[in-house]
This record gives structure tokens, sequence and C-alpha cells, in this order.
């Protein structure tokens, strides 16, 4: 049975599903899941630029979970790591983080005119 071609809007859906999909699977997304996760991203923020050191003062975590959370959220683009000799400091990375945000909300925004038209 032959399968008929699709239309240009069945095409835009696809690919408005597809956009949508990769950046819901993010690993962006993903650091930002898990609570103890997010309070280390509170504390970064809090202090501007810290050390695990520092960081570790204001959080009920073992260090080792603060630096696989640091590390989760360096990777997913939402934390820059510069090391300094024997200290590595971590701080917010604005520009990727808005950036990504900018991204999931493009891609949601097109899916929903397409599937949710306005009433």
């Amino acid at each position: 049975m032959a399968t008929r071609p699709k239309s240009n809007s069945e095409k835009r859906r696809d690919l408005a599903i597809d956009g949508l999909n990769e950046v819901l699977d993010s690993k962006f997304l993903t650091a930002l899941a898990e609570p103890s996760r997010i309070d280390v991203l509170k504390q970064v923020i809090r202090l501007g630029k810290a050390d695990i050191s520092e960081l570790s003062e204001g959080l009920n975590l073992d260090r080792s979970v603060i630096s696989r959370h640091l590390g989760i959220l360096k990777d997913a683009g939402i934390l820059i790591r510069d090391k300094q000799g024997k200290h590595v400091y971590y701080q917010l990375d604005p520009s990727q983080a808005i950036q990504k945000f900018k991204t999931i909300l493009k891609h949601l925004e097109e899916m929903i005119a397409i599937c949710c038209p306005p009433l």
C-alpha cells in the first residue's frame, strides 16, 4: 500500500514536534529537574562566583554531591567553570542560560501555533 506524501502543514508540524522534543529532552532541562541541583544553582547565583568550599557553607549537601551537581550544570551550559591555580570557581553563564530558554520558548510557540490555534 502506497503512502501519500505529507502536506506542507504536516511537514511543519513534524519539524516543530522534532524541535520541541529535542529541547525538552535536552541536558539543560534535565539539569534543572533536580531540586537539590536547583539549590546549588541558587547558591551560585547568590554568591556570584564561588568555589565548592564557599558553596558548601550554605548548602546541606556533601561536597561530592555539590561537585556532581556543578558538573551537570556546567555540562548543560548553565554554569561557567574557571580554574585558578588549585581553586575551581563556578558562576552563572547568563547569556547561555537565556539563549537556551529562548530556544525552548521558540519551539514551544511554534508547536502551539500549529497544534493549538487560538479559538
